[in-house]
């Protein structure tokens, strides 16, 4: 059986039109395909990249407030308690007589440093007392400061005040 020239020409069309088809929908598209989905993978790591960035930039900015923290504590004189420094300036400022309680507490935190926090209710005490007090303990070279105050008028002693403070400190985990 011999094919005419206009059969065979027909023919040859259709196999070369057969042959790229099969061309583009088995090589072409899925490259396409591929490019898409690499693009969208180096879009995301490009933006999971700076995430990290930013995460090591946050990290490095802990980092550095944690070693100033421990410096800070490294400064700090030999056996230093909360306690003892607020007894030593509630003597120094004469109202350790004024002093109903002082409850110390400690929270262990994670990591090497743990939360020092003692609780002080002061009674009839004047609002100047109680202002010099306020800036003797507050100490950033002692890494003390006041957590919580609450301050009210004494019922009994006219022009005096009752005073709950909570001060707090930072410490190293195995210091007293």
């Amino acid at each position: 059986m011999t094919l005419s020239r206009r059969d065979r020409s027909a023919l040859m069309i259709g196999g070369i039109l057969l042959l790229v088809f099969a061309v583009v929908q088995l090589v072409l598209f899925p490259l396409l395909d591929k490019r898409k989905r690499l693009e969208k993978t180096i879009t995301t790591r490009a933006r999971e990249v700076q995430e990290m960035q930013a995460m090591q930039q946050q990290y490095d900015q802990l980092h550095e407030k944690s070693n100033s923290l421990e410096k800070q504590l490294s400064k700090r004189t030999a056996g230093f308690s909360l306690f003892s420094f607020l007894e030593k300036m509630a003597t120094q400022n004469m109202i350790k007589d004024h002093i109903a309680y002082m409850k110390p507490s400690s929270v262990t935190g994670e990591g090497m440093l743990k939360q020092v926090l003692v609780e002080m209710k002061i009674q009839t005490l004047g609002l100047k007392q109680l202002v010099a007090f306020l800036e003797h303990i507050e100490s950033p070279e002692n890494v003390v400061a006041v957590k919580r105050i609450s301050i009210q008028e004494n019922k009994k002693v006219k022009g005096t005040l009752d005073v709950i403070i909570q001060v707090i400190s930072i410490d190293r985990q195995g210091e007293k």
